[in-house]
């Protein structure tokens, strides 16, 4: 069984450099991140990948979970949870 494709969130994780950014374009960079390596997932018949967003302020979470929930009601994936060892990171089963 192949391990569980796991997607840092954390800006630091894919750049280098964000200075003179806002918030708001932070938080949108990681989105398109993780729609990006989901639409892959899916792509590719993965049954399931993980999102580290983090603790923070939950700004990201809310965000994330948010777009989760937008595949959902789309057919696209089947339920996603909180991991239950670490809070910081959100579990995703895809429908097939």
């Amino acid at each position: 069984m192949a391990a569980v494709q796991e997607v840092d969130l954390h800006l630091s994780a894919f750049m280098r450099n964000t200075s003179g950014l806002s918030n708001e374009d932070k938080v949108r960079l990681s989105l398109d991140r993780m729609r990006a390596a989901l639409d892959q997932a899916i792509e590719r018949g993965q049954r399931e990948i993980r999102f580290i967003h983090g603790h923070g302020t939950g700004t990201l979470r809310e965000r994330v979970y948010h777009e989760l929930r937008v595949y959902q009601k789309n057919g696209l994936i089947e339920l996603f949870e909180p991991s239950f060892f670490n809070p910081a990171v959100v579990n995703v089963i895809i429908r097939y």
